[in-house]
């Protein structure tokens, strides 16, 4: 009878669900329900191991995300062996997670920019620290947000950017009849939007069903899926900080 009572909330985003989140949602009277609202599917990758196999035509390779290191790892055949002439280039990573990647996967690869939080902030490091010299491109494997504007700021401070789209986000094939199940249950009451991704699925999926949000609690984790909310139209009932599920139950609750 107790799990009945509990408060029924939504979060959009993969089944790789954060077992301490759970647990401390749970211990909250609240139930949560994880439903995945896109998967990554890579393309291009022959386009790009044979941009990997002329490393004398680049100043380096960028690496804007996790996902940009795993295309490269699939596109060198599962084996992560970089051509060596990439290793004296300049490599750069976006954040510490993508240069820990960079570095476990594919074979100890150097890169600089585990510091960095943003695009702006790698952009301002790859200017400082490659100097004037602009003969060469970069080569940018990218799929997301943050590639996409890297590649914009690149290009305005007089770089040449190679980039070569290697991964996209499409509509997880479960997502519809996930939504439509707890919808039929009267459970979509609270929704929790983790991504991009998680935005653009459940406004699709909004708007083909004639679903209306208005007397429902829609909760954006960071500030992306907060902006992707309002220029989705959809109203913003709180943001939380992505690591702060304290945070995330108080708002859910209030």
């Amino acid at each position: 009878m107790a799990n009945r009572q509990k408060r029924i909330v939504i979060l959009l985003k993969g089944h790789t669900a954060d077992y301490d989140r759970s647990q401390a949602m749970r211990q909250s009277n609240l139930s949560p329900i994880y439903i995945p609202p896109s998967q990554i599917v890579m393309k291009n990758l022959g386009l790009l191991k044979a941009k990997l196999e002329a490393p004398h035509r680049y100043a380096g390779i960028i690496f804007p995300g996790p996902r940009s290191v795993q295309a490269v790892y699939e596109a060198l055949g599962n084996n992560g062996a970089m051509p060596n002439c990439w290793r004296a280039l300049h490599n750069y990573a976006l954040g510490a997670s993508t240069h820990s990647r960079a570095y476990m996967t594919l074979r100890k690869f150097p890169t600089l920019g585990d510091r960095v939080v943003s695009a702006h902030n790698l952009c301002d490091l790859i200017v400082e620290t490659i100097g004037p010299k602009r003969d060469l491109p970069f080569l940018l494997p990218y799929g997301n947000e943050a590639g996409n504007t890297l590649r914009i700021r690149l290009v305005a401070q007089g770089f040449r950017v190679d980039s070569c789209e290697v991964y996209e986000n499409q509509i997880h094939p479960n997502f519809t009849n996930d939504m439509k199940k707890v919808l039929k249950a009267k459970q979509l009451e609270t929704i929790v939007f983790h991504s991009l991704a998680s935005v653009r699925s459940a406004s699709e999926f909004f708007s083909k069903y004639k679903v209306s949000v208005n007397d429902r609690k829609l909760i954006a984790v960071g500030a992306a899926a907060q902006k992707a909310m309002a220029e989705a139209k959809l109203p913003v009932s709180a943001v939380v900080n992505s690591y702060s599920v304290d945070q995330l139950i108080k708002a859910i609750k209030h």
